[in-house]
C-alpha cells in the first residue's frame, strides 16, 4: 500500500535516526520479519561491529519470527541478529526462537540501561498499554547522550495542503477498499483495523508528549508522505 516507500522510511531510520557506532547494542521491537532488524545488522557489519547478537529483534507473533530467522540467516547475519518472541510492555523475560522457529523457555529478557538504541516501526499505535511500552523503552535504555530512541508510526494527515487530504483521503477510503478487493468482499478486518488504529493514534505533537512524559524526550519529528507517516527521535532525559 506504500507503493515500496515503507523501505524507504526504515533505511531512513536506520541510517539517519538511529546514529549507529560499531559497538552498539540495539533493541528493535515489533521486529515483524525482521525488516528493520536486518537493516540494522547490516549498517552494523560495514560499521566493522564485532559484538555478537548486537541487534535483538522482539515480536509477539511466531509465524513473524519464523520467517524472520530464516531472512536473517539468507544475510548471514545469525551472529549479529537474534530474534525473541516477548512484549514490549514488559522486556523483562522473552522466549529464544531457533532456526527452526522453535521457541525455547522463557529467558532473561532485557535489562536496565543495556542497549544503545532502540528502533520500533509501525507498532507502536498496536501496542495496549502504550505508556507503559515507552516507561520500559526508557528502562532500558542506556542514559548516555550517544542513545536513542527512533519510532516510525502511522497518523492521519491534519494538513490543508490538497496533498495532505488526498493522504488523509487514502486512509479513510483508499485502505478499506484495497482490504475490500484483496479478499474479494470476503472480510478485510485487518484493513478496517489499520485504518481505525491510524484514526486512534495520536497527533504528532501529542504522541512526543506522550514520550516526554516516559522521560524520552523529543528532538525531532520527520514528517513522510505528507504526514501520513512521521518518525520520532527521541533520547533519554
Amino acid at each position: 500500500m506504500s507503493f515500496g516507500l515503507d523501505q524507504h522510511w526504515r533505511t531512513t531510520m536506520v541510517k539517519d535516526c538511529l546514529q549507529l557506532r560499531p559497538d552498539d547494542r540495539v533493541l528493535d521491537l515489533a521486529t515483524g520479519t525482521a525488516d528493520v532488524s536486518i537493516l540494522v545488522g547490516q549498517e552494523l557489519r560495514r560499521l566493522g561491529a564485532s559484538v555478537r547478537d548486537a541487534v535483538l529483534g522482539v515480536d509477539p507473533s511466531n509465524e513473524m519470527l519464523r520467517r524472520g530467522v530464516a531472512k536473517v540467516q539468507q544475510n548471514g547475519l545469525e551472529h549479529v541478529v537474534r530474534l525473541v518472541k516477548g512484549d514490549a510492555q514488559d522486556l523483562r523475560t522473552v522466549q529464544v526462537i531457533d532456526a527452526e522457529g522453535t521457541l525455547a523457555e522463557k529467558s532473561p529478557g532485557a535489562r536496565e540501561a543495556s542497549v544503545d538504541k532502540i528502533s520500533m516501526s509501525f507498532g507502536i499505535r498496536n501496542v495496549p498499554d502504550r505508556a507503559k511500552a515507552l516507561r520500559e523503552m526508557r528502562r532500558v535504555l542506556d542514559p548516555s547522550q550517544q542513545s536513542r530512541v527512533c519510532i516510525l508510526e502511522l497518523s492521519l494527515p491534519t494538513g490543508e495542503t490538497f496533498l495532505s487530504r488526498l493522504a488523509r483521503s487514502f486512509i479513510t477510503e483508499v485502505v478499506p477498499l484495497i482490504g475490500w478487493v484483496a479478499t474479494m468482499g470476503s472480510g478485510g478486518e485487518e484493513y478496517e483495523y489499520l485504518e481505525r488504529s491510524i484514526l486512534r493514534f495520536p497527533k504528532p505533537l501529542d504522541f512526543a508528549r506522550e514520550l516526554q512524559a516516559a522521560g524520552l524526550p523529543v528532538e525531532r519529528i520527520t514528517s513522510f508522505a505528507y504526514g501520513a507517516v512521521n518518525l520520532y527521535t527521541a533520547a533519554p532525559a
